[in-house]
């Protein structure tokens, strides 16, 4: 199984939660292609502006 690299949501209706490899644009940053993040409190899309210094 493969996932698009345009999927950004891993389930239906759930916007807190997005696979990483799709949001992230540092190529710096190596992330497995199944890696998933959540956030409550910020925009998940944001990863890399909420959390990488």
């Amino acid at each position: 199984m493969t996932i698009s690299e345009n999927k950004i949501y891993p389930r239906t209706g759930d916007t807190q939660t997005v696979y990483l490899k799709s949001v992230i644009t540092n190529d710096r940053i190596k992330i497995g292609d199944y890696t998933m993040y959540n956030d409550f409190v910020h925009d998940p899309r944001e990863f890399e502006k909420n959390n990488v210094l």
